[in-house]
């Protein structure tokens, strides 16, 4: 049988779909997190998005609208209101990612949830992926294009500089909070396509092999998106020929093109 075959089942065809757009889209979020060094915040809204998943399990919900939900709950508090209490960032984020943990396991525990079931939020499940789920990712991935194409000047002058980005006028705080609402979208939804041990293999992996290699924004974002669906697609397609973990196979290429990033770097 051809290794290629199972492309003929749908489900499979649209996983593939989901993965592939999700890399060139999702990605695009690594270069903000990386650049504005907000890559704890992506760890505390991936437990955030456990917990989520957790309470949707327990009662029979779909476990990426509960982590949606709950993440883009958390990424609004924390983007409007957490300069307001008396905690620093750092606490914020310890609070959330060990209170999250903690109250996930105990509900999973209590609810008896099949540990099969358990280990997909860890492990990703891309190959189950609802119409929802779907619909979600491309909606997410449109919206994440969208704002750097529209904003693509504010968002330029935020990465260079803030406190000149706020002379010239730019609405900052707006941005922090969309780029914090973005990236918990994507969080959540990259806790469904890889799994939660895996989310940087969408996110960060594709910006960190990028970045050395551009001289600007916008060939950032390109290269960005190019790393996302080579990452994506070959790891779906090296997943199939050798019968390994699919969101594995995704993050490992994702860290063998980071490190020919480094290679063509220091060469240079």
């Amino acid at each position: 049988m051809n290794w290629l075959s199972p492309l003929e089942i749908p489900l499979i065809r649209n996983a593939l779909l989901g993965i592939v757009f999700a890399g060139g889209t999702m990605s695009l979020l690594g270069v903000m997190v990386l650049t504005l060094s907000l890559t704890g915040l992506r760890f505390t809204l991936m437990h955030v998005g456990l917990l989520g998943a957790a309470l949707s399990m327990s009662v029979g919900a779909n476990p990426t609208l509960g982590a949606f939900v709950l993440i883009m709950l958390v990424s609004v508090f924390m983007g409007t209101l957490g300069d307001k209490v008396k905690l620093s960032a750092s606490s914020l984020s310890g609070f959330f990612m060990t209170g999250s943990l903690a109250l996930a396991f105990i509900i999973l525990s209590k609810a008896e949830v099949p540990a099969m079931e358990v280990f997909g939020i860890f492990a990703g499940s891309i190959l189950i992926l609802s119409t929802v789920d779907f619909a979600m990712i491309i909606l997410l991935g449109l919206v994440i294009v969208a704002v750097y194409i529209v904003g693509y000047r504010e968002i330029q002058l935020i990465l260079l500089d803030k406190e000149l980005a706020l002379t010239l006028g730019v609405p900052v705080g707006k941005v922090n909070i969309l780029m914090f609402l973005l990236l918990g979208a994507g969080v959540a939804l990259a806790l469904r396509l890889v799994g939660a041990l895996l989310v940087d293999a969408v996110i960060l992996l594709p910006a960190m092999a990028a970045l050395p290699l551009a001289s600007g924004l916008k060939q950032a974002l390109v290269l960005t998106s190019l790393f996302g669906i080579t990452a994506a697609a070959g790891g779906f397609l090296l997943a199939l020929y050798f019968d390994l973990p699919i969101g594995s196979s995704v993050a490992l290429l994702g860290a063998v093109l980071l490190g020919f990033s480094y290679i063509i770097q220091r060469r240079k």
